[in-house]
């Protein structure tokens, strides 16, 4: 006899689990000994995080929702969510697992907690970690790997991850990474391999990218701290709310072989690494009275194949579309891809006295300017907005409005512009 597993049994597992892992908390939270007094975890954390978003959006010509063509809709989602654990079973060994998951909304309300990380990391050395298992480590720049819930704006930024989401799972793959800080330098190096993500789409004289069982990625990236140190984690804040004075100057590379595909001129398929070169520099500075300034560039250059865009829409909810415009239905936007980008983000602090329910404001402005190969005109994209601090990233509103170009497909760049506005508020604990 076969049994067939409802979602309704897997979410009601998956949600028990976790309520078992934090009733267990108490008793595996404090040091246990085998019988020669030999520890057997001598820790357990929990983190996690939330965001939710009230959204009025425009979107690209054609689009449609469940047969309705639209031009614009509002909507209230769930971003993202996460439930961490880590914990250490001795002085040179730790472990973490994550679950969650993105884009909870009106199109897919059911959608389950799924595994995002789970790996152990060895320390060989003070200067030497070595990570491996399903794991967010990566280089190129500093936000190739940009941290969600830290971030200085409403999202994060996707100029440096033309892979995401179809050679990676949310910016997590398969890896084995070495990574530390040497005085000064804080250095990662990831070797991995592409996730199995098979395109439905034809190929085209436009490279596409498409899943080669041989295919190696490679990456790395440097920074060099001028000041105060970072903590070295995976993922990389936006901003420390003035917490910090920093001036980092980094830079990185990747490298993936048989990544893309092509069509020549006679049919014949033709097949492309990929690879990516980034310079970057974060700098923030803690002022008198409260101020604090945050400010990032970076410079991009990508190399994935002849022609080759990244359209990328973030909390989409559109299931269809004639697909007039090249970006795509939705809130779709050319992010990346092969050309170069730059990147430049500020964010100025004014924080309050502590008894306010209200402990700091932080106006903020981000743009990206992208000159792709693939389109006519170079493209900008903008946004701006205030983050309403209550407890730092731990609780926040951020009110924020985002500008993107509707590009045609003749790679011409329509007169008019999309936009969208969001109210975010955000919570994390540890």
């Amino acid at each position: 006899m076969i049994f067939k597993i409802s979602k309704d049994f897997r979410q009601g597992y998956v949600i028990a689990s976790i309520i078992y892992i934090f009733g267990i908390h108490n008793l595996v939270a404090q040091p246990k000994t085998l019988n020669k007094g030999e520890k057997i975890l001598s820790s357990l954390s929990i983190n996690g995080s939330g965001q939710l978003w009230l959204r009025y959006s425009d979107l690209n010509p054609g689009t449609q929702i469940n047969n309705n063509e639209v031009q614009d809709f509002w909507d209230i989602s769930v971003r993202r969510y996460r439930l961490g654990f880590k914990g250490e079973v001795s002085d040179k060994i730790d472990f973490a697992l994550l679950l969650g998951n993105n884009n909870i909304n009106i199109k897919s309300p059911n959608t389950s907690p799924i595994l995002l990380e789970l790996y152990m990391s060895y320390k060989l050395s003070d200067h030497i970690i070595i990570t491996a298992g399903k794991n967010p480590w990566t280089g190129l720049s500093r936000y190739a790997a940009p941290s969600s819930s830290n971030s200085l704006g409403l999202d994060v930024n996707f100029a440096s991850g033309p892979f995401l989401n179809f050679q990676d799972d949310l910016y997590r793959k398969f890896s084995i990474a070495a990574h530390g800080i040497a005085g000064k330098f804080d250095y990662r190096a990831v070797l991995s391999k592409p996730m199995n993500r098979v395109s439905s789409s034809s190929l085209s004289e436009d490279a596409k990218l498409t899943y080669n069982p041989n295919a190696v990625y490679t990456s790395a990236y440097v920074k060099y701290q001028f000041r105060e140190l970072e903590p070295s984690t995976p993922f990389s804040g936006g901003t420390y709310h003035g917490t910090k004075n920093i001036l980092n100057i980094g830079a990185g590379f990747t490298s993936q072989t048989k990544s893309s595909q092509s069509l020549t001129s006679q049919n014949d398929t033709l097949t492309h690494g990929a690879r990516s070169f980034a310079i970057d520099a974060y700098y923030e500075q803690a002022l008198t009275n409260n101020h604090s300034w945050t400010l990032y560039a970076a410079y991009i250059n990508h190399d994935i194949g002849p022609n080759y865009v990244r359209n990328l829409a973030a909390n989409n909810i559109a299931d269809a579309g004639t697909g007039i415009s090249f970006n795509g239905v939705g809130n779709a936007i050319p992010v990346n891809g092969t050309g170069d980008i730059l990147v430049f983000q500020a964010g100025y602090l004014q924080k309050f006295q502590k008894d306010m329910f209200i402990e700091g404001v932080q106006p903020y402005f981000l743009t990206q300017y992208s000159d792709l190969e693939k389109l006519e005109d170079p493209i900008m994209l903008y946004e701006g907005g205030v983050s309403f601090l209550m407890n730092g990233h731990n609780s926040k509103f951020v009110l924020g409005y985002q500008n993107w170009p509707v590009v045609m497909k003749d790679s011409s760049i329509k007169n008019s512009r999309n936009s969208l506005v969001v109210l975010m508020y955000q919570f994390k604990f540890k």
